[in-house]
């Protein structure tokens, strides 16, 4: 007997591998998976950060807040990221990075866009306008044309 009811989808999405930047697609109730690319670990996860949190590398496919009394001490990784309180080290984007008015950034900073309210901190390098992959392909020009 044929069933009339139409079959369910699995819910999926996509995600950009942080370190291939291969685009996945993954399960939309994921949490991580391997990259079947690069085989590396990719974490799916949105991340609010309230406290001080210092790490050896912080990279997500997700989003990143960092809430007022937040404080990150690392290189990150992210799709995007929002700082209303302190963030420090080298922050590579795939989408739009936001320093509110009592955000404080020091480091260098790699994103397509840049949004700075008035009042906001920002000490370090900044490269806007470069997606990450386009920065890999302009420094192997670079480095082509030194030789």
């Amino acid at each position: 007997m044929a069933s009339t009811s139409p079959q369910r989808k699995p819910a999926v999405k996509q995600a950009t591998c942080t370190y291939c930047a291969q685009v996945v697609e993954v399960a939309r109730r994921a949490m991580s998976i391997f990259c079947p690319h690069c085989k590396k670990r990719l974490i799916l996860e949105d991340y609010k950060i309230r406290s001080y949190y210092a790490v050896r590398e912080f990279f997500t496919c997700g989003d990143i807040v960092v809430e007022r009394r937040g404080h990150v001490v690392a290189p990150i990784k992210v799709g995007n990221l929002t700082v209303k309180g302190k963030v420090h080290g080298h922050v590579t984007a795939r989408g739009r990075v936001s320093i509110c008015k009592a955000g404080w950034f020091k480091g260098e900073l790699e994103a397509p866009t840049l949004c700075v309210e008035g009042g906001a901190v920002v000490d370090g390098f900044l490269r806007i306008g470069v997606t990450p992959q386009d920065a890999g392909s302009e420094s192997a020009k670079a480095g082509a044309r030194r030789s």
